[in-house]
């Protein structure tokens, strides 16, 4: 190749390979069903339960069992996965500080479905399950729940939390994934304190109990 030719050429590749630096930079989590990436725009159904202790100061640490459904897609052009709970509740609470105040009963009613979530990575490596929006309310897509202390008490917490995804299964209906809400999950704001919601819930596919996997890309 001619030497001007290749001096002149120089400044053009380096551009160009600048150009694409940011992109192979912008990888994002992504979800996979049995180990293989779900194809883009594909709804992957989840279903999801477990016992998490709904934590405020004003009532303790109360224990209800949980269930989730919902899904998770990868959207075309191979931005993060995100979608949607579109269904939760709680059942059989028990709250010893409820009762001790005077309350019949403690129970969690699920406000304003359906919520969004996407799957975060805060650090390289480290995935979370972003629900809701913080700071926000009414249908927003947001996380709202009526927590209510029979008698004693009614809140209404709402906003994010992002429960850490701890693994993504072993094996296909015998050992599912499994989210933890520890203490980078966050917090629901209400009128009486904040609502944590330490615990842990398992994770599989809707329509086969598929193991539900998160990386990057």
């Amino acid at each position: 190749m001619n030497k001007r030719l290749q001096v002149g050429l120089a400044p053009l590749l380096a551009i160009a390979a600048f150009a694409v630096m940011p992109v192979a930079a912008q990888a994002v989590p992504h979800v996979y069903e049995n180990g293989v990436m779900s194809a883009e725009g594909k709804k992957l159904r989840l279903l999801g339960w477990g016992t998490l202790h709904p934590t405020n100061a004003t009532l303790g640490a109360p224990e209800c069992h949980t269930v989730w459904t919902g899904y998770l897609e990868n959207p075309t052009g191979g931005v993060a996965a995100v979608g949607q709970v579109q269904l939760f509740g709680t059942y059989e609470c028990i709250s010893p500080t409820c009762e001790a105040l005077g309350g019949t009963k403690f129970e969690i009613v699920t406000e304003k479905l359906p919520w969004t979530d996407a799957v975060t990575e805060p650090e390289a490596g480290v995935f979370r399950l972003s629900i809701g929006k913080k700071g926000e309310k009414g249908g927003s897509g947001s996380v709202e729940l009526e927590v209510n202390c029979e008698g004693v008490s009614k809140s209404h917490p709402f906003g994010n939390l992002a429960p850490k995804i701890l693994n993504n299964g072993k094996s296909i209906g015998a050992s599912p994934g499994e989210d933890e809400f520890d203490a980078g999950s966050g917090e629901l704001e209400s009128e009486i304190n904040g609502w944590t919601f330490p615990g842990k819930w398992k994770v599989m596919g809707y329509s086969g109990q598929q193991m539900i996997g998160v990386k990057n890309p």
